[in-house]
């Protein structure tokens, strides 16, 4: 996550996360870097004033900050959150509790947030800021599913598209490959900043002289660990690996090309949620333009029926004979 040491980060950030070391952590690992999790809002996210488009107030507050620990950005400082990041899953099951955990925590917030609010007319909601701000971390843990797991692998290895994974709103293990997996990472001191186990020394050829530390060894239970697996930025070292048969396109481009195109699926399926979560008498596709477009402020109350008569009705009087044609 942001917190620790980064390509082209400052010195001080380097010191400080080493500091880090000396105390408890809880094992969580890099995510992508805000500045891509940032430019995967942007392309996935339809602009307004188009038809279901979200404003700049509400991209902003669905991006949120690290230092604010709100929206997306905001969840790199819950680093004891798994469900943020899909960190640690050995196995299928493991992914599914992710992914159900994520959406159990946010989406209540966003459709409590996102309900009417200021009758009659019902120009607001409940919470607005707080909706948003769920529906950002909601969004980086699905970016980091893609990055984080080795779907993109899986799907490159059998010579087939790698798709949307069925994560939301409900996953099963079942539907999942069963060599899926994301991967290890734990920061102590042992472990170092890279947050993986190393194995025993051994000496390069033509030498006799070990490095100071073996190649990556996570755990029995886990297929990688983060360090090797990870495509959170370029310079990582699957992310900047070529994906075979893909004319030069990096696995950090296709986990971020599919984090994009999950990211627009699940902006829709939410905005049907709260649409449909909002009571009678309340309008809810105006009610989720107001929650997506944060400066909209249109009144969502649908107006009661009302009965149109003609200005003249001509009846016969009920026991009167009709006059006779002059």
């Amino acid at each position: 996550m942001t917190l620790l040491p980064r390509p082209g980060l400052s010195a001080i950030v380097t010191v400080a996360a080493a500091a880090l070391l000396s105390v408890s952590m809880p094992p969580n690992a890099p995510a992508f870097a805000p500045d891509v999790h940032g430019t995967i809002l942007r392309a996935a996210l339809p602009p307004a004033p188009g038809d279901g488009g979200v404003d700049d107030l509400a991209l902003a507050e669905i991006t949120g900050s690290l230092l604010t620990g709100t929206g997306n950005e905001g969840s790199d400082l819950f680093q004891g959150d798994a469900f943020r990041h899909f960190d640690n899953a050995a196995g299928p099951a493991d992914v599914c509790d992710r992914a159900r955990d994520a959406w159990n925590f946010f989406v209540p917030a966003v459709i409590a947030g996102a309900q009417p609010a200021g009758p009659p007319e019902f120009r607001t909601s409940v919470n607005g800021f707080g909706a948003r701000s769920a529906f950002g971390g909601l969004t980086h843990a699905l970016a980091d599913f893609y990055s984080h797991s080795n779907w993109v692998e899986l799907a490159v290895a059998a010579n087939r598209a790698p798709g949307l994974a069925p994560l939301f709103p409900t996953c099963d293990p079942a539907a999942l490959p069963a060599g899926l997996h994301t991967g290890f990472f734990e920061l102590t001191p042992a472990n170092g900043l890279d947050g993986c186990p190393s194995g025993p020394p051994a000496p390069p050829a033509g030498s006799s002289v070990p490095p100071s530390e073996g190649p990556p060894a996570p755990p029995a239970s886990f297929e990688e660990c983060h360090l090797t697996l990870n495509k959170d930025d370029p310079g990582t070292l699957r992310g900047r690996e070529p994906v075979p048969g893909q004319d030069g396109t990096t696995y950090h481009q296709l986990a971020v090309q599919l984090a994009v195109e999950h990211t627009t699926a699940l902006y829709r399926e939410v905005r049907g949620l709260v649409a449909g979560s909002v009571p009678g008498g309340v309008d809810g596709e105006c009610v989720t333009d107001n929650l997506f477009q944060a400066a909209r402020f249109a009144p969502c109350a649908v107006p009661a029926p009302t009965s149109v008569f003609p200005e003249r009705i001509s009846v016969q009087p009920v026991g009167v004979a009709p006059s006779p044609p002059a």
